[in-house]
């Protein structure tokens, strides 16, 4: 049998594809593209300054996203918590109140115009307001995606916890939300047949953080591409000295806490961030790897994880190849840069129980810094 070529049918020049060169990020301000109605509106303004204090009295430089809208507390670092509940339509009213930035939902998957990937899409000159949908509860965080390497690292990034919509479990139980109160009680997305959803009792967060303070000298646009219109792709107009390659942290962090590395391989305690419970409660950790080290975590109870990086596993349709599975009390595990687990522990009996986090350079092997705390149960 002879094949033969189908005609086409005629296309009119209205219909082609229209292609524009991409020179540099282009800058863009207003609102959502293709809007639609928001039952949730969030809003950060970046870059706003923020010192972070050491014990010692000593200040490093840190850049954050704050929240406008929060008279109280919308400045901090880690930038603060945005929580919102499976299923909701979003808008983010985001201000760029100096140079240009733009914000990335880490996980979230939105339209890519509304990703927040500058390189792809647009950089945010003045406002803008993205708009995106949270379609799988778990942990999330949003951080700003021009010149990445350096933002960061210089703290623009913050949680972004979206709970599972579940009013009815948890009007039953007698929690308020969701969304969940911080810190507890809550109901968290994971392989439970049939509601996959599990109660929990306490909630802690552990971002523990890297920071290289040679690079807290640097501005917004270090060591990025040199914007040529004619000659958009030119080598000689890509960095050639940067000092984004080589990162040594000298201060380390756990949810925005630090301590200065005196030597290498130092050690320190994180009161601050131990989480506290009672024999017999269940406790969610949701820890986020948000340094460009690696890190070794051991945790001196057994765990259960039930989720990797905003995915619940075991949870169908998406994850039924996969499964929750335990690592035993001290059993090491790690995490590389982005990562977040969502773990869960039952507090069987009292006691303090110790946990670690080794920063591991990334190219060396070496660990640099250790840092500890405490699951308290009473």
């Amino acid at each position: 049998m002879t094949a033969r070529a189908v005609p086409l049918p005629h296309v009119g020049p209205s219909e082609f594809p229209a292609f524009n060169k991409h020179v540099c990020p282009p800058t863009f301000g207003g609102g959502p593209l293709d809007p639609v109605p928001a039952n949730v509106e969030v809003a950060r303004d970046l870059d706003i300054e923020l010192d972070l204090v050491l014990p010692d009295g000593e200040k490093v430089r840190m850049w954050i996203l704050e929240d406008p809208d929060d008279s109280e507390g919308g400045r901090s670092f880690p930038s603060k918590m945005i929580r919102t509940v499976e299923g909701d339509t979003v808008h983010a009213r985001v201000g760029a109140k100096l140079n240009t930035h733009t914000i990335h939902w880490h996980g979230i998957e939105p339209t890519p115009m509304n990703d927040g990937v500058g390189k792809h899409s647009f950089e945010i000159s003045g406002n803008f307001v993205y708009q995106f949908a949270t379609r799988q509860a778990g942990t999330y965080f949003y951080h700003c995606h021009k010149n990445t390497t350096l933002h960061f690292e210089m703290g623009l990034y913050g949680l972004f916890i979206v709970d599972p919509n579940v009013p009815d479990l948890a009007r039953a139980a007698g929690i308020p939300g969701p969304p969940f109160k911080a810190g507890g009680p809550g109901f968290v997305a994971a392989f439970n047949p049939p509601s996959h959803v599990r109660k929990y009792d306490v909630e802690g967060f552990w971002v523990p953080d890297g920071i290289d303070t040679i690079w807290h000298e640097l501005g917004h646009d270090a060591f990025m591409q040199k914007c040529v219109p004619d000659n958009p792709i030119a080598a000689e107009d890509f960095t050639q000295d940067g000092i984004l390659n080589k990162f040594n942290p000298d201060v380390f962090t756990v949810t925005g806490h630090g301590r200065r590395a005196k030597r290498l391989g130092d050690s320190a305690i994180f009161e601050e961030v131990s989480v506290k419970a009672k024999v017999g409660q269940t406790i969610l950790l949701r820890i986020l790897n948000a340094c460009y080290t690696i890190h070794e975590w051991t945790i001196g109870l057994p765990v259960e994880v039930i989720a990797m990086d905003g995915h619940p596993l075991g949870v169908p349709p998406e994850h039924k190849y996969s499964h929750p599975f335990t690592r035993a009390a001290n059993e090491p595990f790690r995490l590389t840069s982005a990562m977040r687990h969502d773990l869960l522990i039952t507090a069987t009996e009292a006691g303090r129980f110790r946990v670690r986090v080794d920063f591991i350079h990334w190219v060396s092997g070496k660990r640099l810094f250790t840092a500890e705390t405490f699951i308290d149960v009473q």
